[in-house]
């Protein structure tokens, strides 16, 4: 049976743009494009009417910010995830978007016929984001920050180790629980903190941070990913998976 078809709902003021990502998305199956906003009322309002999976939303805004646009539809429609999709890739407005709550950051310089590929993974539990325009990579640490994060993380306990790389799959704290075989409340408690012992502040940060110091290069076996972490814009950046690929 034909799984039902990821709910979008676009917001882009460029009237051109939302045309033609209306063609692109209207060649897959797997997505369903439900109505168009071009300002971030308009978005808000839209969201909270339609209860859509994925707002795939421009970084600019009229009338109301890409950022407020995205906290007002987070509090208001908690299941639904905000995907920014911006040609403006710069740290602090990636960084401002992140902090809102967008699920991921795509780049329209860099994610062309493969957006519905890359909507399917956001829906399915990963994050993308672009390489940003003025920096390495995102989130981003101090050298040294990373590198003493990086030993910490390295010298955790084998059953930590099993724990990170199963959120680094994408896994649900759920899921994880099944497969090391403890309560979600553990999971959950274990989480916070490793978190707190490596000094990032979310799950995102948590992934990168793995994926970076060569965690998971020799991953346990009862904690395969279910999914693959893809960096828009050639560099690793964000969650959940277990190896970094990259968009062409």
């Amino acid at each position: 049976m034909q799984p039902s078809p990821i709910r979008i709902l676009l917001a882009d003021s460029d009237y051109l743009v939302c045309k033609g990502l209306e063609s692109l998305l209207a060649e897959s199956r797997e997505v369903s494009l439900e109505e168009v906003s071009s300002t971030g009322n308009e978005a808000i309002d839209a969201a909270q009417r339609l209860n859509p999976d994925l707002v795939l939303m421009e970084s600019q805004l009229r009338n109301v910010s890409s950022v407020e646009a995205t906290q007002h539809i987070l509090a208001s429609v908690p299941s639904t995830k905000v995907v920014m999709f911006s040609s403006v890739c710069d740290l602090k407005t990636m960084t401002r978007a992140h902090s809102a709550g967008a699920s991921s950051y795509l780049s329209k310089c860099s994610i062309r016929t493969d957006l519905a590929a890359a909507l399917r993974m956001i829906y399915a539990g990963n994050v993308i984001y672009a390489k940003p325009t003025d920096a390495v990579t995102f989130p981003r640490q101090s050298d040294n920050e990373s590198k003493l994060a990086a030993h910490l993380l390295m010298s955790t306990s084998s059953r930590d180790k099993r724990l990170i790389s199963a959120l680094v799959g994408g896994n649900t704290n759920k899921q994880i629980s099944a497969l090391l075989h403890v309560s979600p409340a553990t999971v959950k408690g274990d989480l916070v903190k490793i978190m707190e012992r490596l000094n990032v502040i979310n799950r995102v940060q948590l992934a990168v941070l793995a994926v970076h110091s060569g965690l998971l290069d020799d991953p346990a076996p009862d904690s395969q990913p279910n999914g693959s972490l893809r960096t828009a814009n050639i560099l690793p950046i964000p969650n959940k998976s277990q190896q970094l690929t990259r968009y062409p």
